[in-house]
């Protein structure tokens, strides 16, 4: 599709063309280059005219999604209280969850009441908010506690600060985990090159914008300034987009308690480990699984290094904590289900500088901090501490414990080293195996499984059920009038359509149901262990959520669907043969009128069904 064409004296004639005169700025991962938002930027005239700029950057929704969308809320806009955001985002059919309200906080210093008051309505209306151009000593300001915002994003002078010295960097530290209580991420901005993007790593700090991650982007070449670049809607497809909300979501469930050995199972000697090493490697690298990863170094750390107890943690940078994965031995019950600050005691302390360290004695770091729950220890200890990296990846840390000071030798440290490099290194293996995994079984439009993992993985969800004897929904949606949607209004806005389409669908189920995109315009749910009654309550919650959609467009009707209900096994042995109940009743649904549901009667009330019947839209 070609970039909208602007008028002759750089005006556009509706919001969607006015996209075209914004430049969309990639934030990243600093790590893994991801991108997980864009941040708008005007260009020409709506330089000098904020509502405008508004205007034109919230349709470039349907281009930047999943990923979010960052917009500057200016001041004179926040203090109209014509000026509705919401009618705004609603007008083009903008879903609030993906666009973030950036606020100045110079802005909310002046005008706190004010700005307090709309970050609520914000809020409340689900969009994101986030606390732009911070500068040093925003933790005596107070400002960020005061409005929670989802995400801060450091002055360009941040970067440069923290170069100053300890205190600076104290500083840094401070709001990191200030922020990761708040739930918010921390950005920073002016990423001129890969020294400031490792510093900045070094220091805690996961995201940011500026020229090195990536040039704005813009749709227009006659808006184009110097270091953009004019790219085409397809080009946003083609980045890979991280999703922030799912980050940390592996780290919920409580850790694996492992066994230390028996006094038959010792660790083995220096003649042995190079062999053993081998076998826990080879081990290792072949799970696909990052728990089993977890699992197999749990079995094999003891044998490597004699310990009286050990912990392996995982590192969750968006929320600036260590997880406890794997914990063994006594003493410990006071890190299962809890997390800790990243740069918290001598855990904390090694990870951050990133080497393997041999602590003689814990109570005498200055680093030193009580495990929580159990308050000061008079037990003397020492500990060894690997941080887990992959490349600039910090994945968590393995900490070994024996009872006395100064009980670990140099040796046990290149042990419990050479185990943890070979550990970090399977485990980022399985994490990008299983991310690239979820990819491949995700539609990269709706965000819904697709064809792929129906094919794959849907009998495996028919087994469980048969297995528990229970009952599973099938509901085939297909949105009525869809062709006439991109006939009359373009691909995009079928495409926008269809975004909104997924995340309404997905609203409505329960965890542990699936929502598949099964063809063009047509969606599949499979709801376990319900009934007639259930399945009919959450076709009507579709049927409820797509009215609230916007019409795709002036002049179109509102977005509604034709909707079949059928069950496994009552309505077929295999899921196919239930599937295609579905399409037939789904398919009188449209003979009837459309925008309803119809229920697959009893197999044994009506003869098998003929077959889908061809019908438009």
């Amino acid at each position: 599709m070609p970039a909208p064409a602007l008028k002759g004296n750089g005006s556009a004639e509706n919001p969607a063309d006015l996209s075209a005169l914004v430049a969309l700025q990639p934030v990243m991962d600093l790590q893994d280059r991801t991108v997980f938002a864009y941040e708008a930027l005007p260009r020409g005239s709506m330089r000098h005219d904020a509502k405008e700029f508004v205007r034109g950057a919230l349709p470039a929704v349907q281009y930047t999604s999943p990923a979010l969308l960052f917009v500057p809320l200016a001041a004179d806009l926040l203090e109209d209280d014509g000026f509705d955001p919401f009618a705004r985002a609603d007008e083009i059919g903008a879903a609030p969850g993906e666009v973030a309200w950036l606020i100045a906080e110079a802005t909310a210093l002046e005008l706190p009441d004010l700005v307090e008051r709309r970050v609520a309505q914000l809020r409340d209306q689900g969009f994101k908010v986030a606390l732009d151009d911070v500068a040093p000593g925003v933790l005596r300001r107070g400002v960020v506690g005061d409005l929670v915002p989802s995400f801060v994003i450091l002055d360009p002078t941040y970067k440069d600060h923290v170069s100053t010295g300890i205190r600076a960097q104290a500083e840094l530290a401070g709001l990191l985990a200030y922020c990761a209580r708040l739930s918010a991420h921390v950005i920073s901005r002016g990423i001129a090159d890969d020294a400031v993007a490792r510093r900045l790593i070094g220091l805690g700090v996961r995201l940011g914008i500026g020229p090195h991650l990536g040039p704005p982007a813009v749709l227009s070449a006659a808006a184009a300034e110097p270091g953009d670049e004019v790219v085409s809607p397809a080009w946003f497809r083609q980045q890979g987009v991280r999703v922030l909300t799912a980050t940390g979501e592996a780290l919920d469930a409580p850790a694996l308690v492992a066994k230390l050995p028996t006094a038959g199972e010792l660790p083995v000697d220096a003649q042995g480990f190079a062999w053993s090493l081998g076998q826990v490697a080879r081990s290792m690298l072949a799970e696909h699984d990052p728990g089993r990863v977890l699992q197999v170094a749990a079995e094999h750390l003891p044998l490597t290094v004699r310990a009286d107890r050990f912990a392996i943690f995982e590192a969750d940078w968006d929320r600036y904590r260590l997880r406890p994965r794997v914990l063994a031995g006594e003493a410990l019950e006071g890190l299962n289900e809890m997390d800790i600050p990243i740069d918290r005691g001598v855990t904390g302390w090694a990870f951050l500088r990133g080497d393997p360290y041999n602590c003689p004695d814990t109570r005498s770091h200055s680093a030193a901090a009580p495990i929580p729950g159990q308050g000061e220890s008079t037990l003397e200890e020492s500990l060894l501490v690997v941080p887990l990296k992959a490349g600039d990846h910090g994945l968590g840390v393995i900490d070994v414990w024996r009872n006395g000071r100064s009980q670990f030798t140099q040796e046990d440290l290149e042990r419990c080293a050479l185990f943890g490099y070979i550990t970090a290194a399977a485990w980022w293996n399985a994490q990008l195996y299983a991310e690239l995994e979820l990819r491949a079984m995700t539609d990269v439009l709706t965000g819904l499984l697709n064809h792929r993992w129906w094919d794959e993985l849907a009998t495996r969800e028919a087994a469980l059920t048969s297995r528990a004897g229970t009952q599973m929904g099938i509901l085939l949606i297909d949105l009525d009038h869809f062709k006439s949607v991109n006939d009359q209004c373009g691909h995009m806005a079928g495409d926008a359509l269809l975004r909104n389409v997924g995340r309404a669908i997905q609203a409505t189920l329960r965890t542990g149901d699936a929502a598949v995109r099964y063809g063009g315009e047509e969606f599949l749910l499979m709801l376990h262990d319900t009934d007639e009654v259930g399945a009919m309550r959450v076709a009507q919650a579709v049927r409820k959520a797509l009215t609230k959609l916007s019409a795709p467009g002036n002049g179109m009707p509102r977005v509604t669907a034709s909707i079949g209900v059928a069950f496994f096994p009552r309505h077929g042995a295999v899921l196919d043969e239930v599937v295609n109940v579905a399409d037939v009743a789904m398919y009188r649904a449209k003979a009837e009128g459309r925008d309803r549901i119809v229920l697959a009667p009893d197999p044994a009330s009506e003869p098998p069904p003929a077959g889908r019947r061809e019908t438009e839209g």
